[in-house]
């Protein structure tokens, strides 16, 4: 290259290094650098802080959810492994046929509700506080029985926004058997075995429907059981569920009567939860006791306590054998 070309390269640049030009560009560089930064930590920061809908917040551990149930719930042996069964399978799978569907089945008393916040506070790390849990109670937010299209529109708008703001939501029915079967049927392309919907994939969710519809007859059934000399721990799942999901189906004034939801195989899983026997209502005494802190230990309750209180509750099936309670 020639003398002059080069002299004319260098002085352009000993020129660019001292102008404006350089500066500003410099200077757009490092604060570029500086807000890039500053975007990723908060980003960062944001996850630690914030729900989000990943891993880190909604996790299932085996292990700790089942010693929880144990340590909790009495009585209830199909409940606890049916749940943790159905729970496991789901959360192992990365791509689930459809979305999870419980309806548990059972009078005051017997773990319902129990199961379920058991089940929420160890799903979600921010339990029921979380954005992604989403309780409905059908005598406050569907209060009469006819089914409007308002409450078809408000319904539908729960589950489709939810669920695209989280596809592991939790949807927890109480009082199903409040709900007009129309209403309830809003549900079903949710649980269905589809790819999606509108884009929007419903089969990480989970669904649990909270009901009495079916109480009598599992009540009758335990006692049958029990004339049989059939002991508790022997009757299985598949002793009751198929009545179970028969007598919800044809029960008149039931929110599953002549339901979608049944007739095409939704529901994962009818759950009985069983009448307590007089030893699980001791049981029960003994932890909400000490959950008061009226005791420090089980050996400092009174038996007597424990007794009065139990009197206090009903037992069937008649005065001489007074077995089963709720």
């Amino acid at each position: 290259m020639p003398r002059n070309n080069q002299l004319t390269i260098h002085n352009l640049f000993q020129l660019f290094v001292g102008s404006e030009c350089l500066v500003t560009t410099l200077t757009s560089i490092g604060f570029a650098t500086l807000f890039f930064t500053g975007w990723i930590l908060s980003i960062s920061v944001h996850n630690i802080y914030n729900e989000n809908c990943n891993e880190r917040w909604i996790h299932l551990d085996t292990a700790e959810l089942k010693n929880a149930l144990h340590a909790n719930v009495y009585g209830e042996h199909i409940a606890v492994k049916t749940v943790l069964n159905h729970l496991n399978a789901h959360f192992m799978d990365d791509n689930p046929s459809k979305a999870l569907a419980f309806s548990f089945h059972g009078g005051p008393g017997t773990g319902k509700t129990l199961i379920t916040k058991i089940l929420v506070n160890h799903l979600y790390r921010q339990g029921f506080k979380s954005q992604f849990v989403h309780m409905v109670v059908a005598s406050r937010y569907f209060s009469h029985r006819q089914t409007t299209d308002n409450k078809k529109i408000k319904l539908r708008k729960l589950i489709e926004d939810k669920t695209k703001q989280c596809g592991q939501s939790i949807f927890i029915f109480d009082e199903v058997d409040k709900l007009s079967p129309d209403l309830l049927n809003i549900l079903k392309p949710y649980l269905d075995h589809h790819e999606h919907i509108d884009n929007i994939v419903y089969r990480k969710a989970i669904f649990i429907f909270l009901s009495n519809t079916a109480v009598p007859l599992v009540n009758k059934q335990l006692v049958d059981f029990w004339y049989d000399g059939k002991k508790r721990a022997e009757i299985d799942l598949k002793d009751l569920e198929f009545s179970m999901a028969k007598s919800a189906i044809s029960t008149a004034g039931s929110g599953y009567y002549k339901s979608d939801l049944i007739s095409h195989h939704l529901i994962t899983a009818f759950v009985p939860f069983l009448p307590i026997e007089k030893e699980h209502v001791f049981d029960c005494i003994k932890l909400q006791l000490l959950a008061k802190r009226y005791y420090k230990d089980y050996m400092d309750i009174p038996v007597k306590t424990i007794e009065e209180i139990a009197e206090q509750l009903q037992f069937y099936p008649n005065e001489t054998d007074k077995i089963f309670s709720g």
